[in-house]
C-alpha cells in the first residue's frame, strides 16, 4: 500500500481555504500576498523558497532556526507598521502563522510574547451612535426607502451589514413584529439565529415588500451579488451621507471616520445591554456562547423581551409615542381582563355559596 503524499505549495494552500467562509477566506489570502511581497521586495524570494529555506536549516541547526525564524517575522511586523494600524498587523500576522504551520513551520506562543514586538495600538473611545445622528442620517434616504429600511433593520436587530444585505423575503416571518431568520450561510459564525425589527422599519418596509418576489433581496437594491461587494457599495453610500451631514468625523489615532455602518449594530447593543444585560445583547447579534437560556425560550418568550426593548430602539418621536399608546393599552386590556376573571370567579364563589345557603335550608327542613 503506498501514500501518495502532496507538495505543499502556496497553491494548494489558497486550494485548502476553498471550503471556508468568504470573509475568512479573504482575509487569510490577503496575509499571504502580504508575506508573499514581503519575501520578494526584502529577500528576492518567494515564500514558498523562504519556508523551504527554514525547513532545511531546521534539520541543520535547531538554534539559527529559531532565530532565523523570528528575524524574518520581525522584519515583516516592522515593515507593515509603516503601513498599517496595530489592530491589523496583529490579526494577519495570526493569519500568517496559519500560512507558515500549514509548511510545517510552528511559531510558539511564549517564543513570540519573547523574541518579537508589535506596535501598540492608541486606543481611543469609541463615537457612540446618539439617537439624533441616527435620525439624521435615516431621514437623508428619504427618496431611498430600502436603504432607509436597511438602517433601521440593522439598528433595531443588531444585524451586521453583510447579513442584512443577503435577507430574502421568504426568511421573513410574519408576527407581532417581524423576525428575520438569518441562516448560517449569511453570518459570519456560520451559525443562524433569529432576530426581530422595530415597528418603526417594518412601516418602511412595507412601503415596497409586495412588489418583491420570495427570492428578493429585502434591503438592498443594486447589481452586486457577491455581499462583500454589497456591502463596500453600502459603506460607501453611507460614507457619503456623513459627509453631507457634517457627521464626518474622524479618530486621530487612525484617520478612520467615527461613525460607519457598525454603529448601528454597536447602537443596537448598547440599548440591548443597558435594558436585558450583556448575555441577551451578545445572543442578539450573534455572539458565540452566551445566553444559552435564550435558546431554551419559546419564540413569545423572545418577541416579549424584545418589545420591552423596542422603544430605546426607535428613532422618531411619533413612533415612540406609537409603541407607548400600544403598551398602554395591552396594560389596559390586561387590566380588564383580570377584572373579568375576578368578576367570574366571585360570580362561581357567590353562586356555590348560595348552593351551600340552600342546602343546610333543606336540612333543617325550613325550605320545601
Amino acid at each position: 500500500m503506498s501514500i501518495i503524499k502532496k507538495v505543499k505549495n502556496t497553491e494548494e494552500y489558497r486550494k485548502k481555504l476553498e471550503s471556508l467562509p468568504q470573509s475568512t477566506r479573504n482575509s487569510k489570502i490577503d496575509a499571504v500576498n502580504k508575506f508573499q511581497k514581503y519575501c520578494k521586495v526584502n529577500h528576492n524570494s518567494t515564500a514558498d523558497e523562504i519556508c523551504k529555506e527554514l525547513l532545511i536549516l531546521k534539520k541543520q541547526n535547531e538554534e539559527e532556526y529559531t532565530d532565523t525564524l523570528y528575524d524574518v517575522l520581525q522584519e515583516w511586523i516592522t515593515e507593515y507598521s509603516k503601513k498599517l494600524n496595530p489592530n491589523s498587523i496583529k490579526i494577519i500576522f495570526s493569519n500568517i502563522r496559519a500560512y507558515l504551520y500549514y509548511f510545517g513551520i510552528k511559531t510558539d506562543v511564549q517564543d513570540i510574547k519573547q523574541l518579537l514586538s508589535f506596535p501598540r495600538p492608541r486606543k481611543e473611545e469609541k463615537y457612540p451612535l446618539k439617537h439624533e445622528d441616527l435620525r439624521r442620517i435615516i431621514d437623508d434616504q428619504v427618496r431611498n426607502p430600502v436603504r432607509k429600511a436597511l438602517y433601521l433593520a440593522c439598528s433595531s436587530s443588531g444585524m451586521r451589514m453583510g447579513e442584512a444585505v443577503q435577507i430574502k423575503k421568504s426568511d421573513l416571518e410574519f408576527k407581532e413584529r417581524i423576525q428575520i431568520n438569518i441562516r448560517p450561510e449569511y453570518t459570519k459564525t456560520q451559525a443562524g439565529r433569529s432576530v426581530f425589527i422595530s415597528k418603526e422599519c417594518q412601516q418602511v418596509l412595507e412601503t415596497y415588500l409586495d412588489d418583491l418576489n420570495e427570492d428578493d433581496a429585502i434591503f438592498y437594491r443594486g447589481n452586486y451579488r457577491n455581499p462583500k461587494s454589497r456591502v463596500s457599495s453600502e459603506d460607501i453610500r453611507l460614507y457619503e451621507a456623513v459627509i453631507r451631514l457634517g457627521l464626518d468625523m474622524k479618530y486621530s489615532s487612525n484617520g478612520r471616520h467615527k461613525i460607519t455602518s457598525h454603529n448601528f449594530r454597536a447602537f443596537f447593543f448598547t440599548q440591548a445591554v443597558r435594558k436585558h444585560g450583556e448575555n441577551y445583547a451578545h445572543k442578539l447579534t450573534g455572539h458565540g456562547g452566551y445566553l444559552i437560556q435564550y435558546d431554551r425560550m419559546t419564540d413569545d418568550e423572545k418577541l416579549k423581551m424584545y418589545i420591552e426593548l423596542e422603544p430605546e430602539l426607535v428613532v422618531f418621536d411619533t413612533s415612540k409615542q406609537k409603541l407607548e399608546i400600544e403598551k398602554l393599552k395591552m396594560q389596559q386590556d390586561e387590566s380588564m381582563k383580570e377584572m373579568k376573571e375576578e368578576m367570574e370567579s366571585m360570580k362561581v364563589q357567590l353562586a356555590k355559596q348560595g348552593m351551600e345557603i340552600l342546602d343546610k335550608l333543606r336540612r333543617e327542613e325550613k325550605l320545601e
